[in-house]
């Protein structure tokens, strides 16, 4: 069984083809997998603790300064980083303003 927990954040970047600073809204969501135990593959509390923690490195930051190269790849990589303690099965981050998103699942690319 799959379990998602969904968060956002605000934040700004510049990248080497684009290197003037600008802001995106980023959509993200943390998938875990396990056996449901007690009725529970994780309990709510956990993951969104964790989530949280993750989203205060994130949110209203200069990216640059915390992620060498902040693609939206490297993000989600970040965010696998931080939380692969978990057992997670994937996660997705979004741009929605302008419809793009990357699905990492820990596989080196």
């Amino acid at each position: 069984m799959k379990l998602f927990k969904q968060f956002t954040f605000e934040a700004a970047h510049s990248l080497p083809d684009f290197p003037q600073m600008h802001g995106h809204s980023y959509y993200v969501e943390v998938w875990v997998w396990g056996t449901a135990l007690n009725g529970y593959v994780m309990h709510e509390d956990k993951i969104n603790a964790e989530c949280l923690k993750v989203k205060a490195l994130l949110d209203h930051k200069y990216l640059n300064a915390v992620i060498e190269l902040p693609t939206s790849e490297n993000i989600a990589r970040f965010i696998w980083e931080k939380l692969k303690h978990l057992r997670l099965f994937e996660i997705r981050v979004e741009r929605p303003t302008v419809g793009l998103g990357v699905v990492y699942n820990g596989e080196l690319w």
